[in-house]
């Protein structure tokens, strides 16, 4: 659908704004009943704040909450926590709405949902982890949720928030990570929003049964304590300004900062966006257990006055196996609405972009599971669909955007180690993140949930395992002028016999490129390679089995390119070539360019040469490009795209299914480790 277009006829035949959106969740007074009274008491108490005090609130709340999250870096147990950084804290008010800047998942809603204001008491502290009882703010059980509220004088004013990913809540796989789970029940224990602390009295039977369903307790044990220190920084925080201002003027500055947030986003950043609707779509390559379906996500984008509709009509069904995301639209509104970020630098992004933002979840999708729907491998369906979300904006903005970036990659050894304690190491790896209309991609980057990478050195010191090698995996960057971010590429060796688990994506359907730039590399794993026992890994493994001194070969796919590949500058594809991160052979397949293999200097007049010709045999370039795999299923039926003309189709070809049916779709083993 081309820009000019405008808004559907059917939403803009009505009274006014309101009744227009009428069908359209709104999510932004959160889940939880008002109190008109008080929301009348703030408002009042709004009038009167100056807006330097606003400021100084803000920037004190966002202090605590970066305090929090060191303190947690510092004293967490879990190496995934510790090292990698999957963990957030935030700020909420007395009705849930987030104040300090998007968490990415967990609120308080669980717990005023299910407690009364008058079971709240000061000194108590909740925890919860239970996907289906966590009001669409858990993804999947490992993330454990601690929320502590706030009291000034015996008056609750919001909670302290903070969740994090730790080693193992039991279920069926070490590590709480089955991606053959057909249910729920085998992806760990599910804890309810409960009182951990009651009137700061530890409940030692209910963390004696948590700490009991895990296989490492003493890591869950030092994670649930750092979350419960790390809230009583900001809590602390929180008395403290109000202290110095009042409480008055601190709350009413909560409800402030929210406003400010909506209003920005409002004024600089909606006014950019084209009024009518833009569909995009990506393509998870599996569930988990039915390996030839791909599975569709589906995103229209609907802007029409101050309001942008989210509508997932189009997407697939609940699917059998653990990709599921059973969130609700507030948390996709925040999860989208962050984006206005690349427009408008500085913003905090927080409750208040879900004034702008509504959203359309039909039921029974892969975003709206019922339980017991198995959600654990959730990250793949969170990351596809800022892969649909490129899309639409690229037809939004003629492809004025950044390119698609790798999926979540992470990898795992678990077993014994050489005293014969169970053992699970655990990376998330980084990848290459798209090209830009402005500039390359980032190489190695992890941009959800901003993890950073395992040193070698702790690896070795920690787990019965070696890191042979480290750096970058040449030509995985998608050619464009432009070119995508290259992924990784890591060499391992077990010392002891045991597993090798995968969590990936982007083994098969590569990074999106933009605007005639090209799909970036997929990844994969090799179990041996170039020797007669080598195994290529794909998709999403439980449990490979591995001896000690097998060598595994990691490689995370590259970010797309952006614009046409022969528009790159020459001088920097030589330089990409002289660093080892593209070959002589994609220099002169993908850019045109002709370099000398010794001298590495360019032959001018055979470069020129071979990019006129190459660009008259193409013709124009295409707006979006998946790459071989799944140019080829379009071509054949298996994937349905909203607008196929502005697909890029030059390389499918049956003969790239062959080697992906053969060696992709062979695993169907459901191992219980």
């Amino acid at each position: 659908m081309s820009n000019d277009q405008k808004f559907p006829q059917s939403y803009i035949d009505k009274e006014n704004e309101d009744t227009a959106f009428a069908d359209y969740a709104p999510f932004r007074y959160g889940l939880v009943e008002q109190d008109t009274a008080y929301l009348s008491r703030i408002n009042d108490i709004r009038k009167t704040l100056d807006p330097i005090l606003v400021d100084i609130v803000d920037g004190g709340i966002e202090a605590a909450v970066m305090e929090a999250e060191a303190a947690v870096e510092r004293t967490a147990r879990s190496t995934i926590i510790r090292e990698q950084h999957d963990y957030r804290a935030s700020l909420c008010t007395l009705d849930c709405l987030s104040v300090s800047r998007v968490s990415w998942a967990a609120t308080a809603d669980p717990i005023r949902m299910k407690f009364p204001l008058s079971e709240i008491s000061e000194g108590d502290v909740f925890i919860y982890n239970d996907v289906y009882e966590s009001a669409g703010t858990i993804g999947h059980l490992p993330d454990y949720c601690i929320v502590t509220p706030i009291f000034i004088e015996q008056r609750l004013i919001g909670f302290a928030q903070i969740f994090g990913h730790v080693s193992d809540v039991g279920g069926r796989m070490a590590g709480s990570w089955p991606n053959t789970s057909e249910s729920i029940f085998e992806e760990g224990t599910m804890c309810p929003p409960v009182k951990l602390y009651s009137e700061g009295v530890l409940n030692d039977g209910l963390y004696d049964v948590l700490l009991r369903n895990s296989r490492f307790p003493e890591d869950l044990r030092g994670d649930i304590d750092a979350f419960v220190g790390a809230n009583e920084i900001v809590r602390r925080r929180v008395v403290e300004l109000c202290d110095r201002f009042g409480v008055d003027k601190v709350e009413g500055a909560f409800y402030e900062i929210i406003d400010r947030c909506a209003e920005v986003v409002k004024e600089k950043g909606l006014p950019f966006f084209p009024e009518g609707e833009f569909i995009g779509e990506d393509f998870i390559e599996n569930d988990g257990l039915t390996l030839d379906e791909p599975i569709k996500l589906q995103l229209t984008l609907r802007k029409y006055k101050e309001k942008m509709i989210l509508d997932f009509e189009g997407t697939s069904p609940q699917a059998k196996g653990p990709i599921n995301w059973p969130l609700d639209g507030r948390h996709y509104s925040k999860w989208l609405g962050a984006f206005f970020k690349a427009q408008i630098p500085g913003i905090i992004i927080n409750e208040g972009v879900t004034d702008v933002f509504r959203c359309r979840i039909p039921k029974r999708t892969i975003l709206s599971s019922e339980f017991p729907a198995p959600v654990v491998s959730r990250m793949t369906c969170m990351l596809r669909m800022i892969s649909a979300y490129t899309v639409a904006l690229a037809k939004a903005f003629d492809g004025e955007v950044v390119a698609d970036m790798q999926c979540i990659q992470i990898y795992g050894m678990y077993g014994q180690d050489l005293d014969g304690n169970l053992f699970l190491m655990r990376e998330i790896f980084g990848a290459g993140s798209g090209a830009r209309p402005q500039g390359d991609g980032t190489d190695a980057v992890d941009l959800v949930p901003y993890s950073k990478n395992l040193p070698a050195e702790f690896i070795e010191q920690r787990f019965p395992v070696k890191v042979e090698k480290v750096g970058l995996a040449m030509d995985s960057g998608g050619p464009g002028k432009y070119r995508g971010g290259l992924g990784y590429v890591k060499e391992i060796r077990p010392l002891v016999d045991g597993h090798y688990t995968t969590v990936t994506e982007r083994t098969a359907f590569a990074s999106i490129g933009i605007k005639g730039g090209l799909s970036g590399q997929p990844g994969g794993s090799i179990k041996n390679p170039e020797t007669e026992t080598e195994e290529h890994v794909f998709f999403s493994r439980d449990a490979v089995p591995v001896k000690a001194n097998d060598l595994i070969r990691l490689v995370t796919p590259g970010g797309g390119g952006w614009g046409d590949p022969l528009e790159r500058d020459i001088e920097a594809v030589r330089l990409d070539v002289v660093r080892k991160l593209v070959s002589f052979k994609s220099a002169e397949r993908d850019y045109g360019v002709i370099i000398d293999q010794e001298t590495f200097e360019v032959d001018e007049t055979a470069t020129d040469s071979l990019r006129k010709t190459t660009a008259i045999k193409r013709g124009p370039v295409k707006l979006i490009n998946r790459g071989p795999y799944a140019q080829t299923l379009i071509r054949n039926g298996v994937l349905n795209v909203s607008d196929p003309e502005m697909e890029n189709m030059e390389l499918a070809d049956d003969k790239v299914l062959e080697h992906y049916w053969k060696d992709l779709y062979k695993y169907t083993a459901k191992p219980s480790i």
